[in-house]
């Protein structure tokens, strides 16, 4: 009886270590990155930054660029150093929106278009499972800006949703980008704006604000 207790005890000990991790806040956690970085543990604080750029961490996901570019904790990798460039640089951090051209001059054409097809993915599925508002204001400003295949349709859809869900600071964006659209087109384009957003809006799944 005294041993089980013993292993009870250690059990429920262990579990409250592992709790005690998960509540661990994301400003602390990242900090813990930037010690081990500052130490010379690379490979430790590439960890915690991964970790967090899941989560959406922007300042992760600009680490986490540099350092596939530089192989620095991980093998370098200039595909993967594009994708966080560009998502970085969809967070608004000038550096990364400069960085852009270094990264894709180290790649192919096909190469570029090929990464480019996960940022869509990846924003659609955080506005439309996680219902990251945000993500919806981002698709916008990718198709519109940033995608290897401009596409002004896409991002007229994706404006309009962004501003049915209250980001109005798109409202500007998507007026621009409606002049560039048939006239005819815009209204399949509200239709289908209408249809994401009303799904989103009644079965969408709250996320963390600061997903990407």
């Amino acid at each position: 009886m005294i041993i089980f207790l013993n292993i009870l005890i250690s059990f429920f000990f262990s579990l409250s270590q592992l709790y005690a991790q998960d509540l661990i806040k994301d400003e602390d956690y990242y900090n813990t990155g930037v010690n081990h970085y500052d130490n010379g543990d690379f490979k430790e604080s590439f960890i915690v930054f991964f970790n967090l750029s899941e989560k959406g961490n922007k300042d992760a996901i600009y680490n986490l660029s540099n350092m596939y570019f530089e192989g620095i904790g991980t093998t370098q990798n200039f595909n993967k150093s594009l994708k966080y460039s560009w998502l970085c640089a969809l967070n608004g951090n000038d550096k990364c929106i400069k960085k852009i051209k270094k990264v894709k001059d180290k790649l192919s054409e096909d190469e570029v278009i090929a990464i480019s097809k996960d940022i869509p993915k990846r924003l659609e599925d955080n506005f439309l499972i996680r219902n990251d508002l945000i993500s919806a204001f981002k698709l916008g400003y990718w198709f519109e800006n940033f995608s290897p295949e401009i596409d002004f349709e896409k991002s007229y859809l994706w404006y309009s949703v962004s501003v049915s869900a209250g980001m109005y600071k798109a409202m500007k964006l998507r007026d621009r980008v409606a002049e560039l659209i048939d006239k005819k087109k815009l209204n399949e384009l509200q239709i289908e704006a209408n249809e994401i957003f009303t799904k989103n809006k009644y079965f969408g799944k709250k996320g963390d604000e600061n997903d990407i």
